[in-house]
């Protein structure tokens, strides 16, 4: 039963008493905190104040090698993207399908999975998630190129666009707050600065100042991240459908619509979800930029927690601790 709700501060969750399987339930209470600082986190977990809490962008390394029966890093159905804002009246800039591409190939993605993230996860060149059931990746041809050939196609498609030395872009990237947002998202400026001369305006928001400004269209690039509602590769790709409430881009494709709406009823879906990720990277409404896994601290008498569970969805009922 909820009994206690404190926004941006707490959740506490106790018993219920009257549950069907309440002989089975074994905790009597679960407090779950809200901190945004993974750091201030980390040190209360180690601390021995929580049981389980996120592992800061770059720290699982160390972590796992210092407690390695306490990290854990798993997949899970949730993809990182940025979104460009494509409302009419909006900013020109990101417009323009040239400057979107080359914003795209000029993402080191590697660089974000190894070296800022280094926590399990994974590039992505798609939006649906590689470890979506039933997903057969597709062959998008930037994610076989090497770096230097997708910052060289990137300053190609820049010139194009009619931006170079003489002519910089300049973007604002709103974020909401988070050290893993803000991280990835310096270094993605600093990518486009080295490769493209962009000079990016980064805003860090507050989640529900965040959540207006998207839904408002008050962005020229905004952090995205999805979870997958059920383990099947339409739940990313309905966010591409021009009147899917979550398409926060407003990118419309009467293809994309049209492949989306087939695909419902057909035995076979893949080609029609192939298409669908190869239009996407046609058109970059948005630079999928990697594949989520779930990486966190996890205390060592903590049991019942699903770690095969790609969802990662979890039940308080399920978790127990095991005795001193």
């Amino acid at each position: 039963i909820l009994t206690e709700q404190v926004p941006q501060e707490r959740l506490v969750r106790e018993r219920n008493e009257m549950y069907w399987d309440n002989e089975n339930t074994i905790l009597e209470k679960v407090t779950s905190l809200v901190i945004n600082d993974e750091n201030v986190a980390l040190t209360r977990y180690l601390a021995g104040e929580l049981d389980r809490t996120h592992v800061p962008a770059g720290q699982f390394p160390r972590l796992s090698a210092e407690y390695p029966d306490q990290a854990v890093s798993v997949p899970e159905a949730c993809s990182y993207y940025y979104m460009f804002n494509l409302r009419d009246g909006a900013s020109a800039d990101v417009q323009d399908v040239n400057v979107r591409r080359a914003l795209s190939l000029a993402v080191d993605r590697d660089i974000i999975v190894e070296n800022v993230l280094a926590g399990g996860q994974k590039a992505a060149y798609t939006f649906t998630h590689w470890a979506t059931a039933g997903f057969e990746t597709p062959d998008i041809p930037k994610a076989s190129m090497t770096q230097a050939e997708r910052n060289e196609m990137a300053q190609e498609l820049m010139a194009e666009a009619g931006y170079g030395p003489d002519n910089p872009l300049e973007i604002d990237l709103v974020y909401n707050t988070s050290d893993s947002h803000r991280s990835v998202a310096v270094a993605i400026s600093q990518m486009w600065k080295q490769t493209l001369g962009v000079e990016t305006v980064l805003a860090n928001q507050e989640w529900q100042t965040f959540l207006e400004a998207r839904t408002n269209g008050d962005y020229e690039v905004a952090r995205g991240g999805w979870c997958a509602d059920y383990n099947e590769a339409s739940t990313f790709l309905a966010l591409m459908q021009s009147e899917s409430g979550y398409n926060a881009s407003k990118f419309v494709s009467a293809e994309v619509d049209a492949l989306m709406e087939e695909a419902k009823t057909s035995n076979n879906a893949q080609a029609n979800y192939d298409r669908v990720e190869e239009i996407i990277a046609e058109q970059a409404p948005i630079i999928p930029i990697y594949h989520y896994a779930s990486v966190y601290m996890y205390s060592e008498n903590l049991e019942g927690w699903p770690f095969e569970n790609f969802q990662q969805q979890w039940y308080s009922k399920d978790l127990y601790k095991i005795a001193e």
